[in-house]
């Protein structure tokens, strides 16, 4: 077996710690979780075994990022 490409290791690194482990439906472990890239956001295309859920996570950094609009 070959050693890995030095290039992607930190790409691999940041994947196996930032990819999803919980669906966000029943609390499960999520099965499956492929990363890609969309413009400037990065996303999980989940799914869960348990309950069959399917969907895509953001991450969205540090914080939760709301959805209603500053008071």
């Amino acid at each position: 077996m070959t050693a890995p490409d030095r290039r992607f290791v930190a790409d691999a690194d940041a994947h196996r710690r930032d990819q999803p482990r919980h669906c966000p439906g029943c609390a499960g472990s999520l099965e499956l979780t492929s990363e890609f890239w969309e413009g400037d956001e990065r996303r999980f295309y989940c799914w869960c075994a348990a309950c069959g859920w399917t969907g895509e996570i953001t991450p969205t950094g540090g914080t939760a990022t709301g959805h209603e609009p500053e008071h």
